[in-house]
């Protein structure tokens, strides 16, 4: 099995491919795409994960009708670049109210790098 090293070249390509196959799955449903954590302030080592934030108009309950097309795109991004990408889907409504408090929403504000809209 190949060995999972991630890089520039990775992430960059990565940030390139996701707003396109998620929106291809989500349609108007997806209002933002953010990558966060390591990956975003460009502290990840050669096995981090790439993680991204999906905000949509979705409650909580709705957007798990993309759980399996969402687990597909990451399986097929895995596979392509041999790189854990780890996606959170969340209703942008509680992101909006929760970010200035919710430490991990916070979080993802303060050091996300936005992709999408």
């Amino acid at each position: 099995m190949n060995e999972i090293v991630l890089n520039d070249e990775i992430i960059k390509r990565v940030k390139e491919e996701v707003p396109d196959l998620t929106e291809k799955l989500m349609g108007k449903d997806l209002i933002k795409i953010i990558l966060y954590g390591s990956c975003s302030r460009g502290d990840y080592s050669q096995e981090s994960d790439i993680d991204i934030v999906l905000l949509t108009n979705c409650d909580r309950i709705e957007v798990k009708k993309y759980n399996d097309g969402i687990a597909s795109i990451s399986t097929k991004l895995a596979m392509k670049y041999f790189s854990v990408v780890n996606f959170v889907c969340l209703p942008y409504e509680e992101f909006q109210d929760k970010k200035e408090w919710y430490p991990y929403f916070r979080n993802i504000e303060e050091e996300g790098e936005v992709i999408y809209g």
